[in-house]
């Protein structure tokens, strides 16, 4: 929102103008607050943004896109840490490589801040700041209606006086609550020796306001004017106090020098029996009764209408509080109290020069109804000491120890357990900190493939939430519809001759037309694959598996023993794990051709062969080879001639050209 009139973008719009406007740079870091968080739609639709292309080229699938966003970030990395509230209920799972952080501060985490750090290939480094009132959710960057600001690109050595000390404050914070993630500390150590440039009359000027330290009145207090008497404070707030209305309205009077407050009143028409305010009958009643108060609606005539019943409802979760042509606040703060003095909050002032957007309104509303809130977590106990835990998808380790070394105090010899999804304890007893191998058979290892939280019961029989960081996640067991047939994964291979590791973009779009055909009602399942003979199929495999071995052989000259490790052990689709998977266990319809599965087995023990040095490799080729002998001792290929397989062995598992030197001699047989 302006100083003087409405503008309708889209976050992500304007998040790519910002870093499109620094041709040649690229992010590096980025770190998120926020007070809800949907990792889903973080992924598909706030991260591609950071990327030097943007989502351009990206699929629409969901899972599709997220597959592709792994595969480029593998080969250009992104350091990205996201801070959430540990109170608000969290759907779903990460799925790319980012660090999570669940807070859990004095008051709410609540504060909703972007800064990334970009550079060029020169060394040149810049940040870019952003703030509002969004959440990292569909319905915040979608859905609602909602304020957000993105500061002029900065160079962090000399970063605006009116940011400088937000930032500080913010890191700080940051790294103080003893998990900060990668990117908030060389964010912080890039701030470190900074100096503020020349303090400018019409900067914004950023805040950051925590608990138990300078609040959001104080700050606020400190850097307006008292100007006119008459002058109104001008609310904007979706959520409202319950208690404590003169006593809050006459703080933010005393704090900005008016000497009335107008406060919008958010009525939503699209209710069955008719609009409806979006507070409760008893805040709405309280506040009524300060006389310094007064209910209003917008001014601007897109903002107060109602639409049609047909059209999208639109949620206006947007913070502000302004003196018409004096200052403007936009962040997220809330009209409540803890908003004001105990919780985790952000946002930029403004100089306004706007008039009044508000107008008062006389007539009570004729129903209520207090507007939704993200879901909080039930039945945790605030009185606990904090945990952390982190499980690593390529060991199966889970590790949970206390947040702090003095929370630990008084329960040294205490005897926890764990608790699933189902309630149930685990049998063996640990000591914190502690580190439990989790198998694959158990409760425990089949909910954190869905719900990153576990549950941890204290020595004296009080129940924990805690929040569970995944590590390896490549080695996360994947939904049966991300495993795709035989010739699939090796059709994937091809795209290696592109010279960059891993696959590309456009590798998995025949997976994406098998996802969105089962997306579809009352279609027929996509065809299987078109018939081919020997030749037509050793083709494919013969070039796939050579781009896949020469793509290996250079990593491992490279000294990228994690890329090579993931192909041999990593249930992803692109992997020759996966494909010795589908080869034993087939989908229904999807077997092998027996003569073909030969071929291709060998070809994955040469694979193997090349980097016995790893225990991946030793561990695929075993499972190979146990599948030949099975295969050899089993009709078809038991009633094949030595001779035939010597030739398959010969004319399909060489290198491309040579197969043309092989001679097929064919024994003749009487016919009868």
């Amino acid at each position: 929102m302006s100083q003087s009139a409405t503008q309708w973008t889209m976050i992500k719009d304007a998040l790519r103008r910002e870093i499109e406007a620094l041709p040649g740079y690229r992010v590096t870091h980025a770190v998120f607050t926020t007070y809800a968080f949907e990792p889903e739609f973080f992924e598909t639709s706030i991260l591609p943004q950071l990327l030097p292309d943007g989502e351009r080229n990206l699929s629409l699938h969901s899972m599709v896109r997220r597959l592709q966003l792994e595969s480029i970030l593998r080969v250009s990395p992104i350091s990205i840490d996201v801070y959430f509230d540990a109170r608000v209920v969290m759907p779903g799972c990460p799925l790319l490589p980012y660090e999570m952080k669940a807070m859990r501060p004095q008051g709410e985490f609540h504060g909703k801040v972007i800064l990334l750090r970009l550079e060029d290939q020169a060394g040149g480094v810049r940040c870019i700041l952003g703030s509002g009132s969004a959440n990292l959710t569909q319905a915040g960057w979608w859905e609602n209606i909602e304020a957000w600001h993105f500061a002029n690109a900065f160079d962090p050595s000399r970063p605006p006086a009116g940011i400088l000390p937000g930032i500080t404050a913010l890191l700080g914070f940051l790294a103080e609550s003893g998990q900060p993630g990668e990117a908030t500390t060389t964010l912080r150590s890039s701030l470190a020796q900074a100096v503020a440039a020349g303090t400018r009359s019409d900067e914004p000027v950023f805040g950051v306001f925590l608990p138990a330290r300078t609040t959001f009145l104080e700050w606020l207090k400190d850097r307006v004017k008292t100007g006119d008497d008459a002058a109104p404070l001008e609310i904007i707030s979706p959520y409202f106090a319950e208690s404590g209305h003169a006593q809050l309205t006459d703080a933010l009077l005393d704090a900005t020098g008016c000497n009335r407050l107008d406060l919008w009143l958010p009525i939503d028409p699209w209710q069955a029996g008719g609009p409806a305010a979006l507070i409760e009958e008893s805040s709405y009643d309280k506040s009524t009764a300060v006389d310094s108060l007064r209910w209003c609606e917008m001014k601007d005539v897109k903002l107060a209408a109602s639409r049609g019943r047909d059209e999208t409802p639109r949620f206006l979760h947007a913070k502000i509080i302004r003196r018409p042509g004096e200052f403007c606040f936009m962040g997220s703060v809330n009209f409540t109290n803890r908003a004001v003095r105990d919780n985790f909050e952000a946002g930029f002032l403004f100089p306004d020069q706007g008039e009044a957007w508000l107008q008062p309104v006389a007539v009570k509303p004729v129903r209520f109804l207090k507007a939704s809130e993200p879901a909080c977590h039930e039945g945790v106990d605030e009185m606990l000491p904090e945990l952390r835990a982190g499980f690593d998808w390529k060991t199966s380790v889970l590790s949970v120890q206390f947040a702090r070394r003095t929370d630990g105090t008084g329960f040294e010899n205490g005897a926890f357990r764990l608790i699933d999804a189902e309630g149930r304890e685990s049998r063996n007893s640990l000591k914190l900190p502690a580190e439990v191998f989790i198998k694959a058979d158990e409760a425990l290892y089949r909910d954190l493939q869905t719900n990153p939280w576990i549950g941890l019961l204290f020595p004296d029989g009080r129940k924990a939430l805690v929040w569970v960081q995944q590590t390896g996640l490549e080695y996360r067991p994947p939904h049966d519809d991300l495993r795709p047939d035989v010739w699939r994964i090796l059709e994937m291979w091809r795209a290696l001759a592109g010279g960059k590791p891993g696959s590309q973009p456009d590798a998995f779009e025949h997976l994406e037309v098998i996802l969105r055909q089962r997306l579809k009602d009352h279609e027929a399942a996509p065809e299987g694959e078109p018939e081919r003979d020997i030749f037509e199929a050793m083709a494919t495999a013969h070039g796939s598996f050579y781009l896949l071995r020469r793509r290996l052989q250079e990593e491992r000259e490279g000294g990228n023993v994690q890329r090579c490790e993931y192909y041999f052990s990593a249930p992803r689709p692109d992997t020759l794990a996966s494909l010795v998977d589908r080869i034993e266990r087939p989908k229904e319809g999807e077997s092998l051709e027996a003569v073909a599965a030969w071929v291709i087995l060998h070809w994955i023990t040469q694979i193997c062969r090349d980097h016995e040095m790893l225990r991946a490799a030793r561990t695929l080729f075993r499972r190979a080879q146990k599948h030949l002998g099975t295969l050899l001792a089993t009709a078809p290929l038991n009633t094949i001639k030595p001779e035939f397989l010597e030739w398959a062995r010969e004319m399909f598992l060489c290198e491309p050209g040579s197969e043309r030197n092989v001679i097929c001699q064919i024994k003749e047989v009487e016919t009868q």
